[in-house]
């Protein structure tokens, strides 16, 4: 073999031999870094987020057992757990969303044709389980609440939770059940709307569930938002407008 190839073979056998204890050097740090800053919360918690029912038994036991609260710090609280689940089953990673300024609309479109005609056909209804469902009379608070924040909420727990690891059927029953969670309290009362609330709700989880398979997570929530909207903040608004106009 020449000279000038045999150097050249040494000089590409040490660039290699270079490049592989750069390598090894690089996973001993990273290794390192990994074990100094600790386990993961998923690793602390033994993966029990990952399954979307025990998150639900635990809402429901929370639920059950804050019965005696006042109904608006009632649903803080469970709103407040609700978020803590969602931020812990988005820790591992498996909480994504895709969206597009088109299926976002398609959502809210949707929305406003299922809601528009359920609201014309009842909507003191509506007016009165506002109530019931947030705790609230005031429609800025309602807008908040039911728009915004319980969309979002829902949403990521039984669509991007529940229906991802299990089906939409689940994620829909767990949905209209989480509901009736909420009014509960007026079940002595009034049963039959109780009822009602769950098994509407039920319905419209199987609608954002087929969205968020179809169209991705956020046009199931733009959906369930302008739901909310319609039935449960407009009625309050209009009346607020009502009570301007008649100056």
């Amino acid at each position: 073999m020449p000279p000038d190839a045999r150097r050249t073979r040494r000089r590409t056998k040490r660039y290699e031999d270079s490049a592989v204890l750069s390598k090894r050097s690089t996973a001993k740090r990273n290794s390192r870094e990994r074990t100094s800053a600790g386990p993961s919360v998923r690793t602390m918690l033994g993966g029990w987020v990952l399954n979307p029912y025990l998150a639900f038994f635990l809402l429901l036991g929370v639920g059950l057992a804050t019965l005696r609260l006042e109904h608006h710090l009632r649903l803080t609280v469970l709103w407040l757990l609700l978020l803590g689940v969602v931020l812990l089953y988005a820790e591992t990673g498996r909480l994504r969303a895709s969206y597009s300024l088109l299926n976002l609309a398609r959502g809210a479109l949707l929305g406003f044709i299922v809601a528009l005609p359920l609201y014309l056909f009842v909507p003191g209804f509506f007016r009165g389980t506002a109530e019931w469902l947030y705790g609230i009379t005031d429609w800025q608070v309602l807008l908040e609440r039911a728009a915004i924040l319980v969309p979002i909420l829902e949403g990521a727990f039984f669509r991007g939770a529940v229906q991802r690891e299990r089906t939409l059927v689940d994620g829909a029953i767990l949905f209209a059940l989480a509901q009736g969670l909420y009014v509960f309290h007026a079940f002595s009362q009034f049963p039959a709307v109780v009822i009602s609330v769950v098994l509407g709700m039920g319905l419209l989880g199987v609608l954002y569930g087929y969205l968020s398979d179809r169209y991705g997570l956020t046009a199931s929530i733009a959906c369930h938002a302008v739901v909310n909207m319609v039935l449960f903040v407009w009625p309050a608004l209009a009346e607020r407008v009502n009570d301007i106009l008649s100056f």
